[in-house]
């Protein structure tokens, strides 16, 4: 009996230490995800225009249910596997992540959502995560 309980902690060890020191891929701060490659182009365009303001650009793509903005914040709350690419479109990316989000309701009680996100995004806002 000892034997294969044995076998299963020496895999699991083995297992565990492959992925130890694995790079993941995540978003870069100040990165847009958006439903589209050409709404992703529409996004840049509108925040590299002068006098643009960020906050009712991130405000009228959500709306619009178009884009969203991953702000310092936003890239905190992503959950491993962090961002993972379905799909490469030049220099865009589709990729796919899911961002939990806790809201304290009482001393001892909290909500906790997650929600999968879905969307395009220029290759060059991924970044290497070392897990460890």
């Amino acid at each position: 009996m000892r034997a294969p309980s044995a076998v299963i902690l020496v895999v699991g060890v083995v297992v565990g230490l492959a992925h130890a020191g694995e790079y993941l891929q995540t978003l870069k701060e100040g990165s847009w995800v958006c439903t589209t490659p050409e709404t992703y182009d529409l996004a840049i365009a509108e925040a590299r225009k002068p006098n643009s303001n960020l906050e009712d650009l991130k405000e009228r793509f959500v709306a619009e249910k178009l884009c969203i903005y991953a702000d310092a914040e936003f890239v905190e709350k992503m959950m491993v596997p962090f961002a993972k690419v379905l799909e490469r479109q030049g220099a865009k990316v589709k990729v796919t992540f899911t961002v939990q989000f806790r809201k304290r309701l009482a001393i001892l009680h909290r909500q906790v959502s997650r929600v999968t996100f879905v969307g395009w995004t220029d290759a060059s806002n991924l970044e290497d995560k070392e897990i460890l």
